[in-house]
């Protein structure tokens, strides 16, 4: 009888811990991952940011809201007026920004500054990665 009663005993711990998969157990539910077009365009946008506050905001100000002898460049509505494009605006910039010594920094930095540029206005379409393959297709004024 003792060994039947050790039985009964260990079964119920066995139910009571959950062991084996006989008692349901509860996991806390995993966010979905966010998509990694989403990821990189936000990242992009956030290396942007950072790169503006390097090389822009001495004149633009640190919220793109422009400086005495340097326009505004996030606002609402957007102050971005002349350039079609996205392509258009990067030509622009690469050859003229910054102020103190165009055209001084690599591509991508320039892409990366217009994508946080474009964000802030609400012009650069979600998840997407700017840069060269895309630019001449990312509207910036009619």
């Amino acid at each position: 009888m003792s060994r039947t009663l050790f039985l009964i005993v260990a079964a119920a711990a066995v139910l009571s811990a959950g062991v084996g998969g006989l008692a349901p157990t509860r996991r806390a539910a995993a966010s979905p991952a966010p998509p990694v077009a989403l990821i990189a365009a936000t990242e992009q946008v956030q290396r942007g940011r950072d790169l503006f506050v390097m090389h822009c905001a001495k004149c633009h100000g640190d919220q793109g809201e422009g400086g005495p002898e340097a326009p505004r460049l996030i606002a609402s509505p957007h102050p971005i007026k002349g350039y079609r494009t996205a392509q258009a605006l990067f030509d622009f910039v690469r050859m003229d920004m910054p102020f103190d010594a165009p055209g001084s920094l690599m591509p991508q930095v320039y892409w990366d500054i217009l994508a946080y540029i474009l964000d802030a206005n609400k012009i650069l379409p979600p998840d997407t990665n700017l840069g060269p393959e895309n630019a001449a297709n990312i509207k910036v004024s009619d």
